[in-house]
């Protein structure tokens, strides 16, 4: 009895080393700063909470080089949430190196890029708010290159959205919080380009 009981914990110890082995894959191409293909996936992988400078932006080749660094022939592990695909079709992923290593979490602390709000999927919202926070007051990568970044994109209680420039009377009132989708911005073009109105001064 004692031999069979040992038979069918090591088969089990080897079902569940195989399945954790089935789970990582290889990056093969990035896209761009925050989309991956990875080995096995018929979609690509959108890194969920992190969004990096597009074609022409500041830090578009820092932030490709950054994640291709860490990223490109590894073999990670790719955790998902509630929604599973953008509109894009794309797979909303969190990805993990062998070691354990949270890249969309390191690819923030590095500044890699900005935190990306999504109201579904909140698993690692506060870590990545966290990691986002701590680069911008830190000055590390796309914000010290490309600020100062002091523009404060703010919701109003209605849902409208505004922006805030440092000169303003009620500047330093204004509270940004990631998690609830306010934003820096770089510039006041910027805030407008993303569809922010200017305060009353």
């Amino acid at each position: 009895m004692k031999r069979f009981l040992s038979i069918s914990a090591a088969i089990a110890v080897l079902a569940l080393i195989a399945a954790l082995f089935t789970l990582r894959h290889v990056v093969t191409r990035i896209i761009d700063g925050d989309t991956i293909e990875v080995s096995g996936y018929d979609k690509n992988i959108r890194l969920m909470g992190v969004d990096m400078a597009e074609e022409g932006n500041c830090y578009r080749n820092e932030s490709i080089k950054m994640i291709s660094d860490l990223l490109l022939n590894r073999s990670v592990r790719i955790e998902t949430d509630i929604k599973e695909r953008d509109t894009f079709g794309r797979i909303l992923g969190y990805v993990y190196l062998v070691d354990g290593t949270f890249l969309n979490k390191r690819l923030l602390e590095m500044g890699a890029g900005e935190f990306f709000y999504d109201s579904v999927n909140l698993k690692h919202q506060d870590a990545l708010v966290s990691a986002a926070e701590s680069a911008r007051e830190m000055d590390v990568g796309f914000w010290e290159t490309c600020g100062p970044c002091v523009v404060k994109g703010n919701y109003d209680i209605h849902g409208k959205r505004y922006y805030h420039l440092p000169e303003f009377r009620h500047y330093s009132q204004v509270v940004v919080n990631l998690d609830k989708a306010d934003r820096w911005f770089c510039s006041e073009a910027e805030a407008i380009e993303a569809g922010f109105t200017k305060a009353r001064e």
